[in-house]
């Protein structure tokens, strides 16, 4: 399906202190650094990297995994090609603990304008790029206090040698692992797609600043018993097997935002209904207050089907409207996400959560996902069912509802 605050210390150290419920901006003191990083050896630091926002880690397939966005900035008159990024221990940088080759750089290296570049890579003067990265640690595994960054640039002199500087930049302490679980936003049995990845990277601009709120958001679309998703013609909303599905909220909470009233898409047609803007890209929504600074975002709605209006409140499980297909979006489905406070529309930050329980059925490439739709058909021979307990499904897959 279609598709997130910056504190900067200027000398390419950076970190973060939790200080609430949920994740906040990334700050850290010059005196709260345990051990200083090599300098370049260039004659003066001329990258700049941060994290701006830092989201606790969470579970997913027996591991856990810290999901963030590295910036990076080129402030001089020379180019430097991105070739390979190092996550490392601050305390124990002998070997690194994750590696990041040039192919990962190559699909994951965010270009905010620059995107039809014929190398992303490639940073000239002051042009700057964000890396989505997203750390896997074994589930039993101890975690860094704090880690850093060593990003490897690549540079033609001007006699034609290519000179590779490492540079060793932007600290970071590791925030706890989520603890915070919710309920299905639906209770409606049966298979459900989903797709969880399609929206890391979906960056937006809110009042000056830049922020993603849809780092953890998840798209859910429910098939047939025979593994369809519409019966006989494709192109019409109500012959999908997920439209009109009753969509609840996931928490006790406040409903502190509606839209309603936006006309719907015909299914996989390339032509949007409305234009899309800032005002319309979640066609018609919810959001709900759930508590601790967190918020619930229910997006794609049938027009005239919200049950709820701002100002109510309402309980866990409660009906507040029906799946459809409304805003930016090429087929019946519900967006879900969790984000922080903000006076604007997607204006907060996405931040992570876990699904109480569910039944993991099968996992997929997004090339397949995008086969399963153009073929109408999902198949269900040779799945695995696998109990999970307080994690977030993440990648592309299906899952039950039993």
């Amino acid at each position: 399906m279609k598709q997130i605050i910056l504190v900067v210390f200027f000398l390419t150290i950076f970190g973060c202190k939790e200080k609430t419920k949920v994740p906040q901006e990334n700050s850290q003191t010059q005196t709260e650094l345990q051990k200083k990083l090599k300098k370049t050896d260039l004659p003066i630091e001329v990258i700049q990297a941060d994290v701006s926002f830092l989201s606790n880690p969470i579970f997913a397939n027996n591991s856990v995994h810290l999901r963030y966005e590295l910036n990076i900035s080129n402030n001089y008159r020379i180019p430097f090609t991105l070739k390979k990024v190092e996550i490392y221990d601050l305390q124990k940088d002998e070997v690194p603990i994750a590696l990041f080759d040039t192919k990962y750089i190559e699909e994951h290296f965010d270009r905010p304008g620059n995107n039809d570049l014929d190398d992303l890579k490639l940073l000239s003067g002051n042009e700057f790029g964000i890396l989505n990265l997203n750390l896997i640690f074994k589930k039993e595994q101890s975690f860094p206090e704090k880690i850093f960054h060593k990003l490897y640039f690549e540079r033609t002199k001007s006699n034609g040698e290519i000179a590779m500087h490492p540079m060793e930049v932007a600290v970071i302490k590791i925030p706890e692992t989520n603890k915070f679980s919710i309920g299905l936003p639906f209770k409606t049995k049966g298979k459900w797609l989903y797709e969880a990845e399609s929206h890391q990277g979906a960056r937006f601009l809110t009042e000056g600043r830049v922020n993603y709120p849809q780092r953890f958001a998840i798209d859910w679309t429910l098939i047939t018993p025979s593994g369809n998703f519409a019966y006989n013609d494709t192109k019409e909303n109500e012959n999908w097997e997920t439209y009109g599905i009753e969509i609840i909220s996931v928490a006790d909470g406040k409903i502190v935002g509606v839209k309603d009233e936006i006309i719907e898409n015909e299914p996989l047609s390339r032509d949007m209904a409305v234009r899309i803007t800032r005002e319309t890209i979640g066609g018609n929504y919810v959001i709900i207050d759930i508590g601790s600074g967190r918020y619930a975002f229910y997006g794609h709605l049938v027009p005239n089907s919200l049950k709820v209006k701002i100002g109510d409140t309402v309980k866990k499980g409660q009906v507040i409207g029906l799946l459809g297909n409304s805003g930016n979006s090429d087929a019946p489905h519900l967006h879900f996400h969790l984000e922080t406070k903000s006076n604007t529309f997607f204006g907060g930050e996405g931040i992570p959560f876990h699904i109480d329980r569910f039944t993991q059925l099968n996992n997929y490439s997004e090339q397949q996902v995008m086969d399963l739709f153009n073929n109408n058909s999902v198949s269900l021979d040779s799945l695995n069912p696998v109990k999970k307990t307080n994690e977030l499904p993440i990648g592309f897959g299906l899952i039950e509802v039993e």
